[in-house]
């Protein structure tokens, strides 16, 4: 299941990084009319009246698009949903991507487009009902390297719960292999 935004960064930590918890930043933003604004130019506002570094914007502005606005956990701004999971695989960490990338090419096709040679190597499809797929690979750990799925552009939250387990059953593959 998608957790709520507000389940994610606890008050403390809120409150520490933005000097402001949940519920302040919501008051906040109600007052300066942001009920009627959309995702980025909540974020905006929060970047420039505000002084919040972006990425703490991101999760307050989502926090309140969902108290406030009415958006669903895993719903992005443009309406469609998401889903994502993340697995240790063993290896370095374009060998890790390469075995996921095998695991969900298997069932899906070879992908449209890949970046290798960025920061978080990613490897992307799409897909014919027009949702995407990213593979990506994260900084490797003493474990393993950490190893991401995300499917995009889900046409509704029905459809989150069978994504999923399609990206569990991928992941799942690719630890077997």
């Amino acid at each position: 299941m998608v957790r709520a935004q507000r389940d994610g960064a606890g008050p403390e930590a809120l409150r520490a990084a933005t000097g402001r918890t949940h519920e302040e930043w919501r008051a906040l933003l109600t007052d300066a009319g942001a009920l009627d604004w959309d995702h980025g130019r909540i974020a905006a506002h929060l970047v420039e009246e505000h002084g919040v570094d972006g990425w703490w914007a991101q999760g307050i502005t989502v926090d309140f698009e969902q108290a406030c606005q009415g958006r669903l956990p895993g719903q992005r701004a443009d309406g469609t949903f998401a889903v994502s999971r993340t697995r240790t695989l063993p290896g370095e960490r374009l060998d890790a991507l390469a075995t996921l990338v095998a695991a969900v090419a298997g069932e899906v096709g070879e992908p449209a487009r890949s970046n290798l040679q960025a920061r978080t190597p990613v490897v992307r499809w799409r897909l014919p009902d027009d949702s995407r797929l990213a593979a990506t690979a994260l900084a490797p750990t003493r474990s393993g390297t950490p190893v991401n799925l995300t499917w995009e552009k889900i046409p509704d939250a029905a459809a989150m719960a069978a994504a999923t387990a399609r990206l569990e059953a991928m992941l799942g593959r690719a630890l077997a292999s």
